[in-house]
């Protein structure tokens, strides 16, 4: 499937137009937080690259050069105007990351920034990426997170309204456990956002075991969610 590809059937649309409405609006913002991490992370890219929930495609320019051809998953039809309008050349695919059209073992990198915070089934789509990346492929993920103390109590009493506003995006959600808990080998985990409302953290899966050296950083263990 390409950029003329249709959603699988029987699967609702996902639309957020007024998310897909202000978000656009707000990347500089974004950037100035997440940008250098989102640089980082997309700069061990290597292979045949999907970008789960592309989103505006904020991740296609962070790329390293050792990515060979790139893919582009965005659920939402008014995120993917966008991404036709920057990236015409690159195919996109309408999948939810619960259910990928991609065969088994086709890629060798997949990326998510800011995405399993906002998918509906994260351990489904976790098994996903597992089944169409290569053996030894690897995911790089950017995503915020659960907290504890007060602020998670916090989080706790926001998440409802956050959901609402922000195209159905969890506070609430600790990643790393969840990457721990699927087919998918953590190879390492740090925070790049300390505290507050929207803590983030960074890392790399594998497909199969972790690598030798495999580590995780101190500032993650064990409060990296």
């Amino acid at each position: 499937m390409t950029r003329g590809a249709k959603r699988p059937a029987g699967r609702p649309p996902v639309s957020h137009p007024c998310f897909s409405h202000w978000y656009p609006r707000a990347e500089g913002a974004l950037e100035r937080m997440v940008g250098e991490a989102r640089r980082l992370q997309n700069a061990q890219a290597v292979g045949r690259t999907l970008i789960v929930g592309a989103g505006t495609g904020l991740d296609v320019p962070a790329l390293g050069p050792q990515v060979t051809e790139v893919i582009l998953l965005e659920p939402d039809a008014a995120m993917r105007d966008i991404l036709r309008q920057r990236y015409p050349h690159l195919p996109i695919l309408p999948d939810v990351a619960e259910a990928l059209t991609l065969p088994p073992s086709s890629v060798d990198t997949a990326i998510s920034s800011l995405v399993l915070c906002s998918v509906g089934q994260v351990p489904q789509a976790l098994r996903q990426l597992a089944r169409v990346l290569r053996p030894g492929g690897q995911y790089l993920f950017l995503e915020h997170v659960s907290q504890t103390g007060a602020w998670g109590g916090v989080q706790r009493l926001l998440d409802p309204l956050w959901q609402r506003v922000g195209a159905g995006c969890h506070l609430t959600r600790d990643v790393a456990a969840a990457i721990r808990d699927s087919p998918l080998a953590l190879d390492s985990v740090s925070r790049v956002r300390q505290g507050g409302l929207v803590p983030v953290i960074r890392g790399r899966a594998i497909k199969g075991q972790p690598l030798d050296g495999r580590q995780e950083s101190p500032s993650a263990a064990p409060g990296a969610q």
